[in-house]
């Protein structure tokens, strides 16, 4: 018999997670305000010193790389070195990564979601949308999926296993059996409580529909989330390739004929980066 659970209690659960981090809202917003400055995005940064470290450092190694002599310790200085968007994605992956962790999800639950993020993040490229936006998206898509493995961990390790034993089990479906839900419609319960822009509560509703909505960041989720299963970026045993929707990809400005080698290798490449990055 599925669990029967309220949206009432799947918010009220959601406090046995990890207080989700503010400064991800805090950075989209930065993103949607024209009057916002470097100074308030230092001011992120240096809120936190585990991400302070480690924007440091990958200045450090910038410097490195560029011979120059110089130990790095300014954040503006390190902000010139890296650029904004490197910062951003540094604030974000490494907020995110500290949440997955403190949730006590494993590694390969991490890997997944950093390489959606970075499959969103290059699809958005190509659809000339908000690469943060889309990261942020990858980063949550299964955000459903670390609160059903928190709140009731029986049930989620019996989804588990009926995906194992009938390899060809719509991963919905086994939810839904379980939990009388999916974690797609967990996850837009978080978001929204989360207060996360409608646009990225939308990409995790959405990112295993068929027929998603025609918006190019719930296209980018949604495709990316394909190519991380298709690519087996994470190497999971049970990354399954689910339906790709062809309105998504024309969405995006995607032609199959071409040749996408090279958007294939830097996605595979960025993944494993910042897998190491962010975690």
């Amino acid at each position: 018999m599925p669990l029967h659970l309220s949206e009432s209690e799947i918010v009220d659960r959601a406090a046995l997670l990890p207080a989700f981090p503010s400064v991800v809202n805090d950075i989209l917003q930065t993103l949607d305000d024209d009057n916002a400055t470097l100074g308030a995005l230092i001011h992120l940064v240096e809120r936190d010193p585990v991400i302070t470290a480690r924007v440091l450092s990958i200045a450090n190694a910038a410097a490195m790389a560029g011979r120059t002599q110089r130990d790095v310790r300014d954040m503006q200085v390190a902000v010139s070195l890296i650029g904004l968007s490197k910062v951003r994605e540094t604030v974000l992956g490494v907020s995110l990564a500290n949440f997955s962790s403190e949730s006590r999800m494993g590694r390969h639950f991490w890997e997944h979601s950093v390489a959606v993020g970075v499959a969103a993040q290059e699809l958005a490229r190509l659809g000339r949308i908000s690469t943060d936006y889309a990261l942020v998206c990858g980063l949550l898509h299964d955000i459903g999926q670390l609160w059903m493995a928190r709140c009731y961990p029986l049930e989620f390790q019996m989804v588990r296993l009926s995906l194992s034993l009938e390899p060809t089990l719509d991963i919905l479906e086994a939810e839904r059996k379980h939990f009388g839900i999916d974690h797609c419609a967990i996850g837009r319960l978080l978001a929204t409580a989360w207060r996360l822009p409608t646009s990225v509560v939308a990409a995790i509703q959405h990112h295993h529909d068929a027929h998603p909505p025609a918006d190019k960041l719930v296209a980018a989720t949604h495709v990316g989330e394909v190519l991380a299963n298709a690519l087996d970026l994470s190497r999971q045993d049970e990354a399954r390739v689910v339906n790709l929707s062809e309105s998504a990809c024309d969405l995006l400005g995607i032609d199959w004929n071409d040749d996408l080698n090279y958007l294939f290798g830097k996605i595979e490449a960025r993944a494993r980066y910042l897998a190491r990055i962010f975690s």
